[in-house]
Parts: structure tokens; C-alpha cells; sequence
């Protein structure tokens, strides 16, 4: 019986560092989003609000995970 010497990670620095890069750039985008989708549309405010801040998120996520591999 044989076992795998080391255990997969799901979580590297690489995935964690982006993804707490998304969250934050999700929730610094929103206040900004919310207040700009106020006065560009009265009817979909907190769903454009949430789309631009997924965008500004998955972006963020993106090149943290850039910047995050070349770390040693």
C-alpha cells in the first residue's frame, strides 16, 4: 500500500495573495461604483455597481496572480 508523499495543496501563496487582492479591489470599486451608477441609472444601480466591481475583482485577481508567481 502506497500513499502519496505530499498532500495537494488547493491553496498556494500564488491563489491566496489574488484572491485577497480581488476582495480588496472589490470593495475599494464599490463605493465608487455605487455612487457613479446613481447617477447614471436610477433602475439598475446595485447591479451595475456589483458588475463593475466583479470587473475591477476579476482584473485585480488577474494580475495579483501575475505578480504573486514571480515572488519567490
Amino acid at each position: 500500500m502506497t500513499s502519496e508523499s505530499a498532500p495537494k495543496a488547493r491553496w498556494t501563496k500564488d491563489r491566496a495573495g489574488a484572491a485577497l487582492a480581488a476582495t480588496t479591489g472589490y470593495f475599494f470599486a464599490l463605493g465608487p461604483a455605487i455612487e457613479t451608477a446613481k447617477r447614471l441609472t436610477r433602475d439598475y444601480t446595485y447591479e451595475a455597481a456589483f458588475l463593475a466591481g466583479l470587473a475591477v475583482a476579476v482584473l485585480a485577481y488577474w494580475i495579483g496572480l501575475r505578480l504573486m508567481k514571480k515572488l519567490p
